[in-house]
């Protein structure tokens, strides 16, 4: 096997430089995480409104980071030819506003709809922060070393991430401190890091923006029209959102369908769904993305996702049967083997357009790519959700069979994955 490749001493500067402001910000992104968020949404509001619409915004927020990906193409239209760091530190520095005002909801009904809208509204902005981060980090570094460093920020991130919901998780549970005063601190860590991401500069940034005004439809924005053009004139992309929409919807209609079910079914504590749905899986992203990285820069994309997708498949059955025989053992283990899985995942879902994206045109690519997750964010998690109710309203206890829906899409969709990869070359 030939020797990795080292990244470059200006790779290493680069990435020292930006790893502590993405350190800040994973602390504020901890506290509007899709599980976490709907840890909060269902224990802290559960008598502010009907079972069936607090349910309906766990779904909501639970859904929220892929949904806000639905405006996406804003965001590509925003950021194609402008300086990249002067746009980021803007959107850094609203996004940690909009988790300050979670802090503000009373504990009602009309809290409980200031919570969801400032969670929404802050995905929305971190959507545009990822937009903006795959061109710089694509600018940046290497392609043959582009995963490693960036697997070791995402692992960074992850570990605050971790960090902020776990304190959530205990700020629910023990009942000593108010989750509105941590929702407030987070605010000022991300303040803190759009100021000090000031600093960071873009590798050849003329010649970045440059490639972006000249390429495809003559520097034309991204728009409805560049999205359907870019599905019909590229089929293997085209093949392969569609089977990261079966394997993504089903992983995020688990996610919601969990946290009903270990709420109303299996009491378990908010702190413990939290650490099941966020904290475990989180700290597994230390131990598993150095593997997965060196996966990724060694493969195509589609190469990758066939293997990638069977460990979240495994993951999800051993989840969803731990679930349906109420083995809280057996859910710790499916935490580690989703963290696992999930590890893999961030990789491909942040650079896995690269591979099909032509020169100047990753940012479109991206917009498509996460536009359509923002589908499936809108429609899987209230979909396992209602189904899970439907289920309930049949027979009571009925509703665990609901978690058969995501499994069998993200079996589906692995299945894709491992069809594609016969007509790509390894």
């Amino acid at each position: 096997m030939a020797e990795a490749v080292r990244p470059s001493l200006l790779a290493e500067a680069i990435f020292r430089r930006e790893v502590v402001p993405w350190a800040l910000l994973g602390l504020a992104l901890g506290l509007v995480e899709g599980p976490t968020a709907a840890v909060l949404v269902k224990g802290h509001f559960a008598e502010a409104a009907s079972p069936l619409t607090v349910n309906l915004a766990v779904a909501l927020v639970s859904g929220a980071p892929a949904l806000s990906n639905l405006v996406s193409f804003v965001w590509a239209n925003v950021a194609h030819g402008r300086a990249r760091v002067r746009l980021m530190v803007a959107l850094q520095a609203v996004f940690a506003l909009l988790v300050a005002l979670v802090s503000l909801a009373p504990r009602e009904a009309g809290g409980l709809a200031i919570t969801v809208a400032a969670i929404v509204a802050s995905r929305i902005l971190w959507s545009g922060i990822l937009t903006v981060r795959a061109a710089i980090w694509t600018a940046n570094y290497p392609r043959n070393v582009l995963a490693r460093i960036t697997g070791r920020i995402v692992i960074v991130s992850s570990l605050a991430v971790a960090a902020s919901a776990g304190l959530i998780g205990w700020a629910l549970e023990a009942h000593a401190v108010d989750p509105r005063w941590l929702y407030g601190g987070g605010a000022l860590a991300g303040l803190t890091a759009a100021w000090l991401y000031r600093q960071m500069r873009v590798r050849r940034e003329f010649q970045l923006l440059s490639a972006e005004i000249a390429a495809g439809q003559r520097g034309e924005a991204f728009s409805l029209r560049m999205f359907r053009e870019i599905l019909r004139e590229d089929p293997a992309f085209r093949e392969y959102m569609f089977w990261m929409g079966l394997f993504g919807g089903g992983n995020l209609a688990l996610t919601a369908q969990l946290v009903v079910i270990f709420s109303e079914q299996l009491k378990l504590p908010s702190g413990t769904q939290i650490a099941l749905l966020s904290v475990v899986p989180l700290v597994a992203l230390p131990i598993f993305m150095p593997w997965w990285a060196r996966l990724f820069d060694g493969s195509h994309i589609v190469v990758y996702r066939s293997r990638q997708g069977w460990a979240l498949v495994i993951a999800a059955s051993v989840t969803c049967v731990a679930t349906v025989l109420g083995s809280v053992p057996l859910l710790w283990i499916g935490a580690i083997l989703i963290g696992a899985s999930y590890a893999g995942a961030n990789l491909g879902w942040n650079l896995g357009h690269n591979d099909f994206a032509p020169v100047g045109r990753a940012q479109h690519y991206m917009g498509v790519h996460v536009t359509l997750t923002g589908v499936r964010g809108a429609v899987a998690p209230p979909l396992g959700v209602l189904c899970y109710q439907a289920l309930e309203a049949l027979h009571r206890g009925a509703g665990r069979g609901a978690l058969l829906l995501p499994l069998a899409m993200i079996t589906t969709g692995a299945y894709g994955f491992s069809r594609m990869r016969k007509a790509v070359k390894k």
